[in-house]
């Protein structure tokens, strides 16, 4: 797979109707914005202190991207990319950077079981370290400490999302392609989002990317007959799109009901809902770093 470059006569074409199949955000923006929705997901839940420690880490996501945005920017520019992107020796230096920094940032507001994550990853030597980022690059968390990969992931997210952003492409969905992984970095979707215009999107869980997938089929198998929304009410904003075909799910956020909605946050603060599926033999299709420590 790869991605096709669109000429500029229909990059104007299609920004001038209102639709463009791919989506680039701003990743401070978005991680300022996903830290404070989890802070306030918060103060109704019964996982609380979980989700605080994720808008914990989330925060520190969005100074990386503040602090990081020139030197990935500098990376983009002396580098050959590949699409999609592909973890190579050369992204190293400036994970372990921005690992660095968050985990010491992280050491002076976090609880005493998060410094000994930290600890721990400070005692990993590079070619271990090297090989779970490598692993969690290429959609591998199992070969992850649970504990270990939402840090690390942190990282990831962060840097393939200022490369993104930095490079800016344009995509064009392949007739006849059902697009289930992001067509920029290979990673999985978190969930797909109502967009107010009507159209559906894949969130991508790795560089913040969406791009646009049609509605009423399954997101992985593209299957049109067996699809069913499921929540507690009619009115909720977050539901669960399953597949009797494929046995699988994903998580479908309505903006036009609820603007404010993220989805990383917004789908860990369902986490109830997934239980049910579960209940149900149904299996999540996307990703969300932070139920790793959740599942495993």
């Amino acid at each position: 797979m790869s991605v096709k470059i669109l000429d500029k006569n229909t990059i104007i074409k299609q920004k001038s109707d209102g639709f463009t199949p791919l989506i680039i955000g701003d990743p401070a923006t978005i991680f300022s914005a996903r830290a404070e929705r989890l802070r306030a997901l918060a103060k109704d839940s019964f996982m609380a202190d979980y989700l605080l420690l994720a808008g914990q880490i989330v925060q520190q996501q969005a100074l990386l991207a503040e602090d990081f945005a020139q030197p990935v920017a500098n990376f983009a520019s002396e580098n050959a990319l590949t699409w999609p992107l592909s973890l190579d020796q050369a992204w190293f230096p400036i994970l372990e950077a921005m690992l660095a920094q968050l985990t010491t940032s992280l050491r002076l507001v976090a609880s005493d079981d998060i410094v000994k994550v930290i600890d721990s990853l400070q005692d990993l030597d590079s070619e271990t370290l090297h090989h779970y980022f490598t692993a969690l690059q290429h959609n591998q968390p199992e070969r992850v400490p649970a504990e270990l990969a939402i840090l690390l992931w942190a990282c990831i997210n962060t840097f393939t999302s200022l490369l993104v952003k930095t490079t800016a492409l344009e995509w064009q969905p392949e007739p006849n392609v059902k697009q289930h992984f992001c067509p920029l970095c290979g990673g999985a979707p978190v969930a797909s989002l109502i967009k107010g215009s009507g159209h559906r999107y894949l969130h991508c869980s790795q560089c913040e990317t969406e791009w646009h997938r049609l509605r009423a089929e399954c997101t992985q198998c593209a299957d049109g007959e067996n699809i069913h929304l499921q929540s507690e009410t009619l009115e909720d904003a977050v539901r669960a799109e399953t597949c009797g075909h494929c046995n699988s799910y994903l998580k479908i956020l309505f903006l036009e009901k609820q603007p404010n909605l993220d989805p990383i946050a917004d789908d860990l603060a369902t986490l109830v809902l997934d239980q049910k599926l579960n209940q149900n033999e149904l299996y999540r299709n996307g990703f969300n770093p932070f139920f790793l420590p959740l599942i495993q």
